[in-house]
């Protein structure tokens, strides 16, 4: 060997030999050769199953979330888990199996929250079932990244008092970012009594609710028994931020709140007292909306307070019953725009088109006296050929107006059902 490269070759065994034994603090080769590796331990998948006996499977779901790597996925065989969960990292949660057996999530003693979601990486709840007896069934706080699909809740004797089945809620003044939801092909049951039932008292338990400054998606999910509304959307307690949201093709009934606000409603979190000034779309889009066993606690079916949007092909089939009774921000109609709050709240142009609004006996549609400019009302089903009622002079769910709310245009309308048509015309 030529002796130049000789003496290099020393020269570079030597610097590895001084390196290797000079001794450096933990904290600093870790900032100076940062690892990509997995934490010691964590595995990218890791399988639950109740009856495990060792050899590498959980025996508990949230053993399965702490075991796995962030990003990885934690497949839970079928059986009952009688545990209250925390996901503190990005992770998929899913059941697996034949199918004919459910993944049950089934906290005992009545934790406040059954499953609470933690971090703002990405994460996926798929085909479990939760069954709980606290306040909250599913909880995301912060700025979440969640996707629930087709989970099933179901409040099971839960205390009295405001309860959720799926909350997100989120502060970006706190967190310092944006909270972004997509909830499909769910099951949400609040198990009230039945509607004849004389028992005088039952949790007001919501559906799905989004408080604050959050992006959601709420897409064909079907909400049964609720003692809140089936859908809320709330700006922050501060009247303030930015909620987005496109709530479509649901199916909701039985949604009897016992503040009579409605099955989908879109409005502050508290009773405002100050300008509203939050900013956001949400478009209602495709629901069906029934009150099957004729509750006198439905006021409204939709009712919008704050935000723009669409509220298009919306089938409002006999929801307003005829002892509805008004309630401090509204009255009795299927379809409510604004708020009697005039001193507070904005007025909104929402586009109100394609639905079918039919059996409704009070209203079908009321436009509160802050609205100071014409609705776009048109090309609905009023249940009747002739067309609505009230402002109209059909025989069908009537429009009607408060104060001196500016008239909504509500011809050309339909005159059939229209709303599953995919007519984008009802002329």
């Amino acid at each position: 060997m030529p002796a130049h490269r000789l003496k290099s070759l020393c020269l570079a065994m030597a610097a590895v030999l001084v390196a290797a034994c000079t001794e450096e603090p933990a904290s600093t080769n870790a900032l100076l050769a940062p690892s990509f590796a997995k934490t010691a331990g964590e595995q990218q998948t890791v399988v639950v199953n109740p009856t495990a006996n060792g050899n590498g499977v959980a025996a508990t779901i949230q053993e399965g979330i702490d075991r796995v790597a962030r990003g990885g996925k934690v497949l839970v065989r079928p059986g009952v888990y009688p545990e209250a969960l925390v996901i503190n990292k990005g992770l998929t949660l899913e059941a697996i199996g034949d199918g004919n057996d459910p993944v049950v999530i089934a906290p005992t003693g009545g934790p406040n929250i059954a499953v609470q979601v933690t971090t703002a990486d990405p994460v996926m709840i798929r085909g479990v079932t939760v069954h709980f007896s606290g306040a909250q069934g599913i909880r995301g706080d912060g700025p979440v990244n969640l996707t629930v699909e087709r989970v099933n809740v179901r409040a099971v004797n839960p205390p009295l008092g405001v309860g959720r089945l799926l909350i997100v809620f989120n502060d970006a003044t706190v967190s310092g970012g944006r909270a972004h939801v997509s909830v499909r092909a769910s099951s949400f049951d609040g198990t009230l009594p039945p509607a004849n039932s004389s028992t005088p008292a039952f949790p007001q338990m919501f559906g799905v609710s989004l408080i604050g400054d959050v992006n959601a998606l709420i897409e064909e999910n079907v909400i049964r028994r609720t003692g809140g509304a089936c859908i809320v959307v709330n700006m922050r307690a501060d009247f303030g931020g930015e909620t987005n949201a496109d709530i479509m093709g649901n199916d909701l009934d039985e949604c009897y709140p016992l503040q009579r606000a409605g099955a989908i409603i879109v409005q502050p979190l508290v009773v405002a007292t100050a300008p509203l000034t939050a900013t956001g779309v949400v478009n209602i889009v495709g629901n069906t909306i029934r009150n099957t066993f004729a509750s006198c606690l439905v006021t409204t079916a939709i009712t919008q307070v704050f935000a723009p949007g669409r509220i298009e092909r919306n089938r409002i089939l006999g929801v307003v019953q005829p002892c509805a009774i008004p309630i401090p921000t509204r009255n009795p109609t299927a379809l409510w725009i604004g708020s009697l709050n005039v001193a507070f709240a904005p007025s909104i142009s929402p586009v109100v088109r394609f639905n079918d609004i039919e059996g409704n006996a009070q209203a079908g549609l009321r436009v509160a006296p802050n609205i100071n400019s014409s609705i776009d009302a048109t090309c609905n089903w009023w249940g009747a050929a002739s067309g609505p009622s009230g402002l109209g002079t059909g025989a069908g769910d009537a429009v009607l107006k408060e104060g001196t709310a500016a008239t909504p245009t509500f011809s050309p309308f339909a005159t059939a059902p229209i709303a599953a048509t995919g007519a984008t015309s009802c002329e």
